[in-house]
């Protein structure tokens, strides 16, 4: 009987142990659990997170796009005016050039009427 109460209490000794381990186990369960739970939370954020960066990412393509296209409007609106620029100058070189001709022109017609106007007075 000695022997059994022996067995019983080593039994005894084996089930308290196991049942430590199995608490202990337990509590690293739940602190596991706790940690993925965790760990989910974050890995929603940070997925949360790259949505709205891919979101500003293509916003700030297409409005970079958009600049760049109204970029070029522009450079092609003022290689426009440049063109028209250079045409205009050229057109007024012209007009000074038939200025400079016909004020020529009337200063001649102007002494020829003066020496004319004279030449009929002295006669």
């Amino acid at each position: 009987m000695e022997a059994f109460k022996k067995k019983l209490e080593t039994l005894r000794g084996e089930a308290d142990a196991a049942t430590a381990r199995a608490e202990t186990a337990e509590r690293e369960l739940s602190a596991a659990k706790a940690e993925i739970a965790a760990k989910d939370q974050e890995a929603i954020s940070f997925n949360n997170r790259i949505t709205l960066l891919e979101s500003q990412l293509e916003k700030a393509e297409t409005g970079g796009s958009d600049s760049k296209s109204k970029l070029r409007e522009h450079e092609l609106k003022v290689e426009d005016l440049e063109r028209r620029v250079k045409t205009l100058e050229k057109e007024r070189d012209s007009l000074e050039t038939k200025l400079e001709e016909m004020t020529e022109k009337h200063n001649s017609v102007k002494a020829e009427l003066d020496e004319t106007l004279k030449a009929m007075d002295e006669m």
